[in-house]
Formats: C-alpha cells, structure tokens, sequence
C-alpha cells in the first residue's frame, strides 16, 4: 500500500516536471514565433516604404537620333521602376542645325513640360502644343546660349517655345525624307491630342529627358 502510494507521488512528481518543460517549450516556441511575426512585419512594412518613397508620375524619353518618344508612368527618370505607356514616331529638330536641345549640355538632368495649349490655325503645329521649360531669346540664337552643337553656336531662326506639337494632319512633316523641325518634336495630330488631353503639367511636375541615340 506504502510502495503503491510512493509510486503514485513519484509518477505525479514525473508528470508535473514533463508538464512543466512542455510548457516552457511551448512558451519558448511562442516567443520565436513572436518575433519573427515582427521581423516579419518590419519587413512588409519597410517594403511598403520602399515601394511608396517615390511619387508616380507621368514622364517623358526621346531617343533624339531614332525620333523614338516613349511615354512612362511610374518613378521620373526609372525605366525599371515605370511602366511604358505609348510609344511615339516622331520629329524631333535638324541635327547640327537646329538640333532638339540636350538638357545634359546646360547642366539639367530633364526638361519640363510647363503648359499646353490650343493651336487650330497653326499651320506648322496644330492642333496643340505642350511647352518646355527650354530657355529662348527673343532675337537670335532663339534658344539656349551658349548652346555649342553645331559646330558653334546653333540658330534656331524662328522665335518662340520649345516644345511638343502636331503635324497639322501633314504626315510628309513625320516622313524619313523631312529634315526635321526647328527644336521642337513633332508628333501625329492623334498623338499629341491623345498627349494633350491625357497630360494636365498645371497639377504634376512632367519631365522630359533625352537621349542622343
């Protein structure tokens, strides 16, 4: 009866004791499982923040030599962060005449596209015209100075902005056989309309980067 008692009570004893490590794995597990949970989290939410610490935006590409314009939406200047659009044919200014100017040779990164506005009667633009912020003179060069890419100062010869603007529904002013424009790019009266109605520079910064390619 004694040996029977003590055999219970050390049973017991055994019990309490796995009892008492089952817990304290168990409260060990939990407490691992705690704090990956919030490694876990951090990590979302630093991914958050890495995703969200740049405004989307749209922004602009010419590849100046193959009058190639692309259109993106997503990190100013970030191809691999944006998404493209449209794809533009275009015409973009005579090479080592009246070139389309670089932003790199003034020391800028981009233009900026700053307005738009109607231009029906224009025979040379029509139907819209989107500006940028290319500096202008009101007597020659016309444009930026210096400006020193055609073998010198270039010359723009008309007056006025720099910009993106139709073709007036001429498509011999976007054929490979047009020499190019006066600085400014040219585009097809459905593209600049679809640019003009799609574009709003008064609200979002819009930058317009060019390549020499």
């Amino acid at each position: 009866m004694i040996k029977n008692s003590l055999s219970i009570v050390v049973n017991s004893t055994k019990t309490k004791k796995t009892l008492g490590l089952v817990l304290v794995l168990l409260i060990l597990l939990l407490g691992v499982f705690l704090q990956q949970s919030r490694i876990t989290e951090k990590d979302d939410l630093n991914s958050i923040v890495e995703v969200e610490k740049y405004e989307r935006m749209y922004w602009f590409k010419l590849h100046r030599k193959s009058n190639k314009e692309y259109l993106y939406y997503g990190e100013s200047g970030k191809a691999e962060n944006s998404e493209i659009v449209k794809v533009f044919d275009v015409k973009s200014g005579i090479p080592l005449e009246r070139p389309t100017p670089l932003p790199q040779l003034l020391g800028k990164d981009y233009w900026l596209v700053t307005g738009k506005y109607e231009t029906l009667d224009d025979p040379e633009t029509a139907p819209y015209f989107l500006t940028l912020d290319v500096p202008v003179t009101e007597n020659f060069p016309y444009g930026p100075e210096p400006y020193l890419e055609c073998g010198g100062q270039c010359n723009w010869e008309l007056p006025g902005a720099f910009g993106l603007h139709g073709n007036n529904g001429n498509p011999e002013k976007l054929s490979p056989e047009d020499v190019g424009s006066s600085g400014c790019i040219r585009h097809t009266v459905e593209d600049i309309t679809y640019l003009y109605n799609l574009l709003t520079p008064e609200n979002q910064e819009i930058r317009y980067y060019i390549e020499d390619v």
